[in-house]
């Protein structure tokens, strides 16, 4: 769709496009031609614009809903034009464009129909709602400075009394809706956001002030709490740290509805420190674990029992659970002052922090829940990922897995790390890093051991560690001391970043599976998958269950994978999509209400199926493209046909394959092809012998392929056929390269809030990594046992002799490698995975996996589904084991 060329709903407006008016004039002559009217009438914009910052807060009550209802959300909007910004507000029915990803910073949109709202509770409170828009079909980086004042064009507005209440709600900084005070962290609500969270600089205590001061002990605290009121200065050390908690709900009427505890001591005994409110956005970042506070003006009450508590480590210090000091920022409003640390004297006989660092040797004879501490090297750094705390709610929490070495064995600790209320250190996490996390909880599943953070625990990454406390702890001197010995490269070779990762495994029984379940969520109905795809948010995982029967198989090797992740096709259910989506060439549009009938030509809206429908087959993109000559064949499939040559072509193809190998990483083209393996090759230069071996190639890749008996008649009669049955890009666990490790953060972390000129990347591409694993994958089609909703998903076995990420921290034993065992246990038990000593298990090719696919036919199972959604269309369907259905 042409840039000059808007989409407008019936009834409304348009106002000219930059190449009517000049491109500093959309923004202004579009509100302009708002405040111009009576009535705020509906307009649209002619132009695309950037989209500099999509911001999140708190939405108002609605008459309905109770005093404990579940909160919903609001966005607005930074959008430019070139020469200046407008924080627009997106009308309610929009928002599932930012819960996808569709609208984020660093995307064009062009606004199809905006108006201009006023608030009928608020005096002096008008802003702009967009309620329809269009998508720009390709990444849109905005053609300006993003820190130059954005408002100077629009001073004109200001001529009348419409116009500067419109532009003082643009320039202020809180929410343009609801009288909110603050906006919060787009994807979670743990995490602190915006400027106003930067640590400020606050005044230290003096030596002065130290020495006039009358302290009271927490002993004697605890003790006279209940008959004071006016409490002297308390003087204690910061041992533990929580993350933040949001508490805010539509009718809560405090501005900042945050707290968090510290576990402060002296030399008499710990207690508990509550910052509440608007102190958390104060003093939250400035007060780390070992700081020493001066307190005055603080109130205590009674402790809360129930929470949870940090594990001390020194059995010396007694705690008073029994009473917690608040830190109110108003009614007295508490006075904190930070000491420094040459100012603090040892005749204050203040604790130390002291640590409970193990070994990973150590931690299998650990119970559950030990709490530790662990320090080791990032071998493996997982995707962020979020979790839903309750159904129906648009509440998260963000965590990802990560894998470190310490040095005392082979096994790595498996970390599941939540958000810590310390999103660059979240977010900085990289292999290669040394990785401090504390307060870590043990867990074990059916088995299986893993660490996971607790609500007191706190992460430090390489370059946070100077000055902090643990650094003298016996066991973190070992550790660097085992660090020094160590070869760079041969960590590099086992670090991995990114992909589908799923941990801890399913366990061996479905009755075990269900047992952390409610039963309602035990199992999904076929009928709602179409349902539960489409309402996933960005970066959403969620495990299901499906009673179904397996209908087909297909391997797809490493080769096509590559030439699959290279093109643009996005594989998604008919109909799934949360807002409509329609693409052409240039653009998308997403729209609150249907198109309506000569808003777009039919044709259009067809595109997308006809692009499916009109997908070349694989045999016909082997004629038409000149890459896929024999040599490209035999890489293919290397193993197909060895046995069936004599030694001397066996030998040549072992030396072809040796040479690309040489080829340099620059030469090799975006679908994993070197440019030597590009040239076409003539006709009159294929040998009969040659053709015979291609020949035997494709019988062979047509034996990687198994339907089901009933599968010809069950798929004429389905209401629905879902298809994911491609391998994402996201979805492969990509080799970690160093100096790109900024890329490959920005690919693993969530899209940010706002566009920055200094971290955009995107003119590079995943494809460019290699995978971590490339022994190809499966996409199995999956039926209902209803025979009514059928999808394809991809399922990617692991190499039981493989040391990688996909199997560790897993119970292995050798099966048949039947595909029902290989569905059923998640890995191929491959001929390396045996002793000397030991019958070696069946074949692992491809060919001998899917030949036994029979065992299948109309088998009733359960299959366990990882679905996650990684903006816009691409939502990854993940088949992760079955289980068999018995009578």
């Amino acid at each position: 769709m042409s840039a000059d060329v808007c989409a407008v709903s019936p009834g409304g407006d348009r106002v000219g496009s930059a190449a009517d008016q000049g491109r500093s004039s959309v923004i202004p002559g579009l509100l302009l031609h708002l405040l111009s009217s009576a009535s705020p009438r509906s307009v649209g914009a002619g132009e695309f614009l950037s989209v500099l910052a999509v911001r999140r807060y708190l939405g108002e009550p609605s008459g309905e809903a109770g005093p404990g209802a579940a909160p919903c959300y609001l966005y607005d909007v930074t959008v430019a034009d070139g020469n200046c910004r407008l924080r627009c507000h997106l009308s309610p029915r929009l928002n599932p464009l930012v819960q996808r990803n569709c609208v984020r910073a660093g995307c064009g949109i062009r606004i199809t129909r905006c108006s201009l709202v006023y608030e009928e509770k608020r005096l002096n409170r008008c802003f702009l709602q967009i309620e329809a828009l269009e998508l720009g079909g390709t990444e849109h980086r905005p053609q300006m400075d993003t820190s130059a004042p954005g408002c100077a064009p629009l001073r004109t507005l200001a001529s009348t009394q419409r116009g500067r209440v419109l532009l003082a709600t643009m320039l202020s900084a809180t929410p343009v809706k609801g009288g909110r005070t603050h906006y919060l962290p787009l994807w979670n609500n743990t995490d602190p956001s915006g400027p106003e969270w930067n640590s400020s600089k606050h005044s230290p205590a003096s030596e002065d002030q130290l020495d006039a001061c009358g302290f009271i002990s927490l002993q004697h605290l605890a003790r006279t709490w209940r008959t004071r009121v006016d409490f002297p200065h308390l003087l204690v050390r910061v041992m533990y740290k929580s993350r933040l908690r949001y508490y805010g709900r539509p009718s809560t009427k405090v501005d900042f509805p945050y707290q968090a505890y510290l576990e402060v001591a002296d030399q008499s005994g710990m207690m508990t420190v509550v910052l509440w409110n608007s102190l958390c956005r104060e003093w939250y970042q400035s007060l780390h674990v070992g700081a020493v506070l001066l307190l005055h003006r603080y109130s205590a009450k009674q402790g809360y029992q129930q929470r949870t508590w940090a594990a001390h480590c020194d059995s010396q210090v007694k705690s008073f659970r029994f009473v917690e000091i608040c830190l109110n920022p108003r009614e007295p409003r508490t006075k904190i002052q930070i000491v420094p640390t040459k100012q603090v004297k040892a005749e204050w006989r203040l604790p130390d922090i002291k640590y409970n660092f193990i070994t990973r040797v150590e931690l299998d004879k650990m119970p559950d829940p030990y709490t530790c501490d662990i320090i080791g090297v990032v071998t493996f750094v997982g995707r962020c990922q979020r979790r839903r705390k309750e159904e129906g709610s648009e509440d998260f929490y963000l965590y990802r897995w990560v894998h470190a070495v310490d040095g005392s064995t082979q096994q790595p600790f498996i970390l599941e790390l939540f958000a810590t209320s310390q999103p660059e250190t979240f977010q900085q996490i990289h292999p290669m890093t040394y990785l401090v996390c504390t307060q870590m909880r043990v867990a074990r599943e059916f088995g299986v051991l893993y660490l996971t953070t607790s609500n007191e625990s706190q992460i430090h990454i390489s370059g946070q560690h100077k000055g902090q406390p643990y650094t003298q702890d016996p066991k973190v001197q070992a550790f660097i001391q085992w660090v020094k010995g160590q070869h760079e490269k041969q960590l590099l070779k086992k670090s991995v970043m990114g992909g589908y990762y799923s941990f801890p495994p399913a366990p061996s029984l479905f009755q075990d599976y269900c047992k952390n379940l409610n039963d309602e969520a035990v199992l999904t109905s076929a009928s709602d998958l179409k349902r539960v795809i489409a309402s996933l948010h960005y970066r959403e995982h969620r495990r299901i269950a499906l009673q179904a029967v397996i209908a087909a198989v297909r391997y797809i090797g490493p080769m096509e994978l590559v030439e699959g992740q290279g093109t643009d096709h996005v594989q998604n259910a008919r109909g799934v999509s949360g807002p409509s989506l329609k693409e052409d060439n240039a653009s998308s549009q997403l729209s609150s209400e249907p198109v309506q009938s000569g808003e777009r030509p039919e044709k259009d809206l067809n595109r997308p199926a006809e692009r499916l429908r009109n997908a070349p087959t694989k045999a016909q993109r082997r004629c038409q493209s000149p890459v896929l000559n024999h040599y490209a064949l035999r890489r293919r499939y290397p193993l197909r046909n060895s046995r069936k040559t004599d030694n001397s072509k066996g030998q040549t193809s072992r030396m072809s394959r040796k040479a690309s190998d040489r080829v340099p990483a620059d030469t090799v083209n975006g679908k994993g092809f070197s440019q030597a393996a590009e040239e076409p090759v003539a006709a009159n230069k294929v040998s009969d012998e040659d053709a015979r071996t291609e020949e035997m190639e494709m019988n062979s890749t047509s034996r990687c392929t198994w339907e089901s008996t009933l599968w010809p008649e069950i798929k004429e009669h389905l209401s629905v056929h879902l298809q994911f049955g491609q391998l994402l890009s996201e979805s492969v666990p990509r080799t970690f390269d160093y100096k790109h490790r900024d890329f490959l953060m920005q690919q693993c972390n969530l899209q940010p809030a706002e566009y920055k000129t200094d971290t955009v990347t995107s003119n590079m591409d995943l494809g460019r990594f290699g995978p971590a694993c490339d022994h190809g994958y499966y996409s199995v089609t999956i039926v209902g046992i209803n025979h009514q909703v059928a999808i394809d998903v991809v399922f990617r076995p692991s190499m039981k002799s493989h040391e990688g990420i996909c199997t560790l921290g897993y119970p292995m034993e050798s099966h048949d490698n039947r595909l029902a065992s290989i569905l059923a246990s998640g890995y191929i038990c491959d001929e390396q995975s045996t002793s000397g000593n030991q019958e070696g298990p069946a074949s692992a090719s491809p060919d001998h996996i899917v030949r036994t696919a029979a065992d299948l036919d109309n088998l009733h199972v359960i299959c366990i589904m990882d679905l996650c959604h990684h903006g816009g269309d691409n939502s990854e369907a993940i088949l992760n084991k079955i289980y068999r259905v018995t009578a």
